[in-house]
């Protein structure tokens, strides 16, 4: 059977695809992780890993030994910490969280510094990817917890709906609707929205009012950031509505573009914290997902204002 710290050589591999970064990562030296690399797959009686001069490749046998091995060496990790705690709802000395790049930097600019005060024996690993992927690596065991702009709708996974935030309006400095301090839905006839190029958790909303007040979605420029959407709309192609924190965040200092809020109902986006519901830890991912809401709730209720 292979070792626990072979799974993790392996994993270290499957997740820097070079053989001198992955020895970094593991403390150890290259010729020890290359012979245990052998060793592994000697005992399992197959080949893992695709070596050449120029690159390093998984098998589709090694590829899925190792989407298994995350959840295994989560699962050990997470038993060897409840451990060492007398409380066994206390939060572990790492926790890696996924994000993604329209939530990730907006919210965690407001959470962190009270996150590292409540949390001050846990370090925080962020990392970010696309939604899917995300979602797809936190099944996998490869993050404790994610940050999404959507509600997921896995029944394996646990949520906790951060913050609801509104959507405001921006258009150039120069557009006709840059002097108003709220605008109508109605207002927005006629006009092209830019949206992102695939869905954010509040395009369909944004979709939707397009077709009940005659705006334009557009089809010919599609932002893959929400500062691309900005920059499109600063250089005249359309005008947007993007979150409010992200509002308070680049637009407000923007000289450019003008954000203006939207009369009720606007479309809103709900930012979510998720989990495994089969992690030892979920009433800790409640507690610590309800820290980020509390440091959140002053921004979404000026936001919305």
């Amino acid at each position: 059977m292979p070792t626990l710290q072979q799974l993790r050589y392996l994993l270290a591999i499957a997740d820097t695809l070079n053989f001198s970064r992955a020895a970094e990562q593991c403390h150890v030296t290259q010729p020890t992780l290359s012979i245990q690399v052998k060793e592994l797959e000697a005992r399992l009686g197959t080949k893992l890993v695709e070596r050449s001069r120029t690159r390093v490749l998984l098998t589709p046998v090694g590829a899925e030994i190792a989407r298994r091995a995350r959840i295994i060496v989560a699962e050990i990790d997470d038993i060897r910490d409840i451990a060492r705690r007398e409380d066994p709802h206390a939060m572990q000395s790492l926790l890696r969280m996924g994000v993604v790049h329209t939530v990730g930097a907006y919210v965690l600019s407001i959470a962190m510094p009270t996150l590292r005060q409540s949390y001050q024996q846990t370090r925080i690993h962020v990392r970010e990817e696309r939604s899917e992927e995300l979602q797809g690596n936190l099944a996998d065991g490869q993050y404790d917890v994610i940050l999404l702009p959507e509600i997921p709708v896995r029944e394996d996974f646990a949520f906790h709906v951060l913050v609801t935030e509104p959507l405001h309006l921006v258009v150039p400095q120069d557009h006709r609707l840059a002097g108003h301090k709220h605008v109508q839905a109605a207002d927005l006839a006629g006009e092209t929205i830019l949206t992102m190029e695939r869905r954010e958790g509040a395009t369909d909303d944004v979709a939707r009012l397009c077709r009940d007040v005659g705006a334009i979605q557009a089809s010919d420029y599609v932002g893959t950031t929400l500062d691309t959407l900005r920059q499109m709309v600063a250089a005249g192609m359309g005008i947007a509505l993007l979150p409010a924190l992200y509002v308070r965040s680049e637009v407000m200092r923007e000289e450019l573009v003008v954000a203006i809020p939207l009369n009720p109902p606007a479309p809103t986006r709900s930012i979510c914290m998720a989990w495994r519901k089969s992690s030892q830890r979920a009433e800790t991912y409640t507690d610590f997902a309800e820290t980020i809401s509390v440091c959140l709730r002053p921004w979404d209720v000026d936001a919305g204002r």
